[in-house]
């Protein structure tokens, strides 16, 4: 909290809005620094309140959140995350904290909203001037309902005094003199706070930033914006955070109902244009322009620290984030039955006949990648079960995110391509209304003109099953909701989503799941699933901790049990 009352503002970050990108900016030298006043006469500096919280969104995937799942182990004997999932999480040793940052990016966030009247945006022209106010007060909306999501994701729960609690609201610039010991607000006031900036945000964005052929419109509005928040993106961080409200671990603060989750999310489809998916949309990763996506950061060109870190040693790469045989067993066959259903299904030859998804999602034993067949069994090289320590520990290395074209071999070409990282997209919004909707009405029954049945259908034949079946013979909510679940760990893998879905589901017992692995023998005619490593999490750990450094300020209320 002591970050509050300070404004730092640094004028080299602050001019780098005149280009599209947040990604570039410089340091300054310590003495260069801008008045409050500078700020406020030169609408350049005043927008860098704003930039301030975008250069501070994730841009990278480093996966470690799920290594802090069920979906993945790693090989980094120095990660963090390994002391975490061995019952090392703790209030003072949290490496998944966002405290600090959250209320800095709210700092500059509240300072902005504070001025953003004060500010002549342009001087030339009173209709731009309008809408470009309108629009970063849109902007500013949105991130700093971006910003408090994170906080109440990372530190929202049951209080040690048994109510349900969210973060301080910071809702101003808090000025010399006035109270900073903030006592934690109620989840639902929490909630509300953050629905309600992303209500004014929806009403002020776009849905796209999209040229229309007005000049004047399209300098504000249009596409040149790509990379900031819009209002699809908007509309899918309020669908998140009511799913989040609605959910068994904080449905009892009373916050949000499943219909109004699923209301919200169903909204998302509508002004989207209704189901409307393209089979390409399963490695949207692979198309910065692809209508899935509804808000990224900066595409970079010639990038290769994904590839560096989790290709498998005979790539070059480091075999850092491996799938485990627990995700492995997420996808069904290629008819959409789950495994320990199917009669198809070989456990001596796992990997024939299966959903689509694996093969594009991760590289097991004989896949080709790259041109060249990665071989994980025992004893069959340098990428093979455990042999180097760049080597995969559970027989998989992760394909999601890689791209084929990246060359590392130090001998040669070394090639990079182009990266970015996705905030929101289309899919999200479909799964948070399938999980949403069952719960309210069931499988079949409508929301908005929306079945759940009809979107899990609708995802799963994008995703390249043909047959609708299994999830047609679906009746109960009970079934529905084991499917729902297992669509979202598929689609959303590796996009840091599943450790924390199983933590507002309750899931205790799969947090403690261990991590399992697949050995394959040297003549590959046997398959035996192996642990990897344990996963070792309180029932109290569905929630993360306040940082100690904050309770032990001022009587913050902790979290029960951290």
């Amino acid at each position: 909290m002591r970050k509050i009352n300070k404004i730092l503002i640094s004028a080299t970050a602050i001019l780098s809005l005149l280009v599209i990108s947040c990604e570039n900016f410089l340091d300054p030298d310590l003495e260069n620094r801008i008045t409050y006043e500078d700020a406020i006469n030169n609408p350049v500096f005043a927008e860098g309140w704003l930039l301030k919280a975008y250069k501070n969104l994730p841009t990278n995937y480093n996966f470690d959140i799920d290594v802090a799942s069920d979906d993945a182990a790693t090989n980094d004997v120095s990660s963090n995350i390994k002391v975490m999932n061995n019952g090392g999480w703790a209030s003072n040793q949290n490496p998944l904290s966002q405290w600090s940052k959250a209320y800095e990016m709210n700092l500059y966030l509240n300072t902005l909203l504070e001025n953003v009247d004060k500010v002549t945006w342009f001087p030339s022209s009173e209709s731009k001037d309008a809408l470009f106010r309108n629009r970063i007060k849109g902007e500013a909306h949105a991130l700093r309902a971006w910003w408090n999501f994170v906080l109440l994701q990372n530190h929202s729960g049951k209080g040690s005094n048994g109510e349900y609690l969210g973060f301080p609201i910071v809702d101003h610039v808090i000025v010399a003199g006035e109270n900073v010991e903030l006592p934690r607000n109620t989840f639902k006031e929490c909630v509300d706070f953050i629905i309600a900036d992303c209500n004014i945000a929806i009403s002020n964005l776009p849905a796209r930033w999209e040229d229309q052929g007005d000049t004047e419109v399209d300098a504000v509005l249009g596409a040149r914006n790509l990379n900031r928040i819009s209002g699809l993106a908007a509309m899918v961080l309020k669908s998140r955070v009511a799913l989040y409200a609605a959910s068994p671990s904080y449905s009892a603060s009373g916050s949000v109902t499943w219909q109004e989750a699923a209301t919200y999310a169903a909204e998302v489809i509508t002004a989207n244009g209704g189901l409307n998916l393209s089979s390409s949309d399963v490695t949207f990763y692979d198309n910065f322009q692809s209508k899935e996506i509804f808000w990224s950061s900066t595409r970079i060109s010639n990038k290769k620290d994904w590839e560096e870190a989790n290709l498998p040693p005979s790539l070059f790469g480091k075999g850092e984030t491996n799938p485990s045989q627990n995700f492995v067993d997420a996808f069904g066959m290629a008819d959409g039955t789950p495994i320990n259903e199917s009669l198809s299904y070989n456990p001596n030859n796992p990997y024939n006949q299966r959903d689509p998804r694996l093969s594009k999602y991760v590289i097991y034993n004989n896949q080709i990648f790259s041109g060249k067949a990665i071989k994980t069994y025992v004893n069959s090289g340098i990428d093979g079960l455990n042999n180097l320590a760049t080597s995969t520990v559970t027989g998989y290395y992760i394909k999601k995110f890689m791209d084929q074209n990246v060359k590392l071999d130090p001998s040669g070409s070394i090639t990079g391509r182009d990266h970015f990282y996705t905030y929101a997209r289309f899919t999200e919004a479909l799964l948070n209304f399938a999980e949403a909707a069952n719960e309210a009405v069931g499988p079949d029954n409508m929301v908005s003109g929306y079945s759940a049945k009809q979107i899990v259908n609708a995802i799963r034949q994008r995703g390249g099953i043909n047959s609708t079946v299994y999830v047609d013979g679906i009746s109960s909510k009970e079934d529905m909701r084991t499917l729902i679940r297992n669509e979202r760990r598929i689609e959303l893998s590796f996009e840091g989503f599943r450790f924390w879905d199983i933590r507002r589901w309750g899931l205790t017992d799969v947090m403690n799941q261990n991590v399992m692995g697949m050995r394959i023998s040297e003549d590959q005619t046997t398959f035996t699933p192996f642990n990897v490593s344990p996963r070792i999490y309180s029932s109290y750990q569905i929630y993360g901790p306040i940082p100690l450094s904050e309770t032990q300020k001022y009587p913050l209320i902790q979290n029960m049990g951290w």
